[in-house]
């Protein structure tokens, strides 16, 4: 923590904290979260709205006076089941080859932690190639407030 300020003046809010006092923390990460949903109600409205006017005027790009252009996306995404479609076309006799054109398998490779360092403990030669592969990420601080 630094020792120039040890306030800080939350945005949206307008409280002062006293970053030295944990329980005043908590209160305005209890009111930030807040103020989040509240705001993300009214992005969600806003962004609605917006979609309203560009459908009635037949586009996807509205201007503002000052040139700015907003621009409305989204709409439907497609979703398919792809097992219970891979199982259909066959049962109903497409050819292989081509249910493998529709229906194409993804592969990710994941590394288990517990027993890579197990292998790494048993020979020296995968613990430096275990050590070699791995990165650490800075991950922010988290906090979880439960109301009463």
């Amino acid at each position: 923590m630094s020792e120039q300020s040890l306030e800080l003046v939350v945005p949206g809010i307008g409280q002062v904290v006293n970053l030295d006092d944990y329980r005043e923390c908590a209160l305005a990460i209890d009111g930030i979260r807040d103020l989040e949903t509240d705001l993300r109600y009214v992005k969600t409205e806003l962004s609605r709205a917006i979609a309203h006017a560009a459908s009635v005027q037949g586009t996807k790009t509205l201007e503002l006076e000052d040139g700015r252009k907003v621009t409305v996306g989204g709409g439907t995404e497609t979703v398919y089941d792809a097992e219970q479609l891979e199982i259909g076309l066959r049962e109903v006799g497409m050819p292989e080859h081509r249910i493998r054109q529709i229906v194409v398998e993804t592969v990710a490779y994941k590394v288990n932690a517990v027993e890579a360092k197990r292998a790494a403990a048993a020979n020296p030669v995968y613990a430096g190639l275990v050590e070699m592969c791995r990165s650490e990420n800075e991950k922010p601080a988290t906090v979880s407030i439960r109301r009463p």
